[in-house]
């Protein structure tokens, strides 16, 4: 029987590895939250670490154990009933008109007004490589999905705020961008009227907008008290008509063009870590292949033992012999031996050669009724060829074939002489 190449121990680890580390790699990818991709990374959204980005301000909300989200979908889900959705700088053109309609219907909404755009780094996509300012219809057409028109200016920081309702002073470098609507109640204004942060009264939630974005994304957000701001600015929001708020602030990154990644069982074995247990099965099921391989099929042959007797020794005599293209020399002297082997066993006078004993052997065949000829059979096998050597070795095993039946003759005859008391001839 054919061993296997692996032991069984072998066989049953590496299938017991690979089921392990399917499993571990599941459990794992089902806690992970991927992120968008580097190059969408570099604009303005909760996961964009540039600075138009707001990776900064969402990782401080959440050091500070504020319940917060980034939302891929799901989202009305993810808000609830208590939840607050920041809609921060959107992009129309990446949004349908019943994603449009979607935000309103959020309990408590913060709507952060467009300001800058970038050009990504081509060395750091993460990066920017320059940023400018957009022009003030992009800010304008973004009021227009909470069904607000208003006027939008860009000055220089104010140095005092006329109203401020969240306490601390926010401020800025640059140009501040304003808002100004009979729509929208001040909560922060200059003494001009125009607003940094607004509500819009109507509608069944809590609508705010806030106009210049340098307040929350990552360049602005260090500068004075603007950090302090923000957070008094989203609890205050979390807290509108609730005294104890435990909803979740959810940052909409669909606005962006972001989305959860659509699940597939085919490319998650051959995504990371778990292309890592594929390869593991593949190897797993050619080893597998490779030990059970001698078990199918024909059985094998047994190797012939080795044969020592005499019809073998024969056989491969034989087999030699006919190689070596020597059939006519070993016939003609199987003749002759078989011609003296009689005469010794007649008791032929010595000194008599072949022709001279065959014709002795033929007076003692004829003295015993024998038809056959022994001289016959030599003269023929001494006769030349004709066409070739092949109806010679013909003519030669017809001799061989007489001289066997003659021999058989003509000692069997001399024995049932012998039975009966004749003598033989000299």
């Amino acid at each position: 029987m054919k061993s296997a190449p692996f032991s069984r121990p072998a066989v049953v680890l590496l299938p017991t590895l690979a089921v392990a580390l399917l499993a571990l790699s599941i459990i794992l990818g089902a806690f992970e939250k991927s992120p968008p991709r580097a190059g969408d990374r570099s604009r303005p959204g909760a996961y964009s670490i540039s600075a138009l980005g707001y990776a900064g301000f969402y990782d401080t909300l959440k050091r500070l154990g504020r319940p917060v989200l980034r939302g891929l979908s799901g989202l009305s889900t993810q808000v609830g009933a208590d939840g607050t959705l920041i809609v921060a700088e959107p992009d129309l053109s990446r949004m349908t008109e019943a994603e449009r309609g979607r935000i309103l219907e959020a309990p408590r909404l913060l709507l952060v007004l467009p300001k800058w755009g970038g050009r990504p780094d081509p060395v750091r996509p993460a990066w920017l490589e320059a940023v400018y300012y957009l022009p003030p219809g992009t800010a304008r057409q973004t009021l227009a999905l909470a069904g607000v028109e208003a006027e939008v200016r860009r000055q220089p920081w104010p140095e005092l705020w006329a109203v401020n309702e969240i306490g601390p002073r926010p401020s800025g470098s640059g140009r501040a961008q304003l808002i100004r609507s009979e729509k929208i109640r001040p909560l922060v204004a200059s003494e001009e009227g125009f607003l940094l942060l607004g509500e819009i009264p109507e509608g069944p939630g809590k609508i705010w907008i806030l106009a210049d974005p340098d307040l929350m994304n990552n360049q602005g957000l260090p500068k004075g008290d603007n950090l302090s701001f923000m957070l008094a600015l989203v609890d205050r929001l979390r807290g509108w008509n609730s005294p104890d708020p435990k909803g979740p602030l959810v940052f909409d990154e669909t606005v962006h063009g972001l989305a959860a990644a659509r699940w597939s069982p085919l490319k998650l074995l051959f995504d990371f870590p778990l292309v890592l247990v594929t390869v593991l099965l593949g190897l797993t099921a050619l080893l597998a292949v490779l030990a059970g391989g001698g078990r199918f099929g024909a059985p094998l042959k047994a190797a012939p033992g080795l044969d020592f007797g005499k019809k073998q020794l024969i056989d491969n005599s034989a087999r030699l012999l006919d190689q070596a293209g020597r059939q006519a020399g070993v016939l003609k002297r199987y003749v002759l031996l078989s011609l003296r082997s009689a005469g010794r066993q007649l008791h032929a006078p010595a000194g008599l050669d072949d022709r001279a004993l065959a014709l002795w052997l033929d007076r003692v065949g004829r003295a015993r009724g024998l038809g056959r000829s022994c001289a016959e059979i030599l003269e023929n096998l001494s006769e030349p060829f004709e066409t070739g050597p092949e109806p010679r070795l013909e003519r030669l095993f017809a001799c061989a074939r007489e001289i066997y039946r003659w021999k058989g003759e003509i000692l069997n005859g001399s024995a049932a002489h012998r039975r009966h008391g004749q003598g033989h001839p000299h």
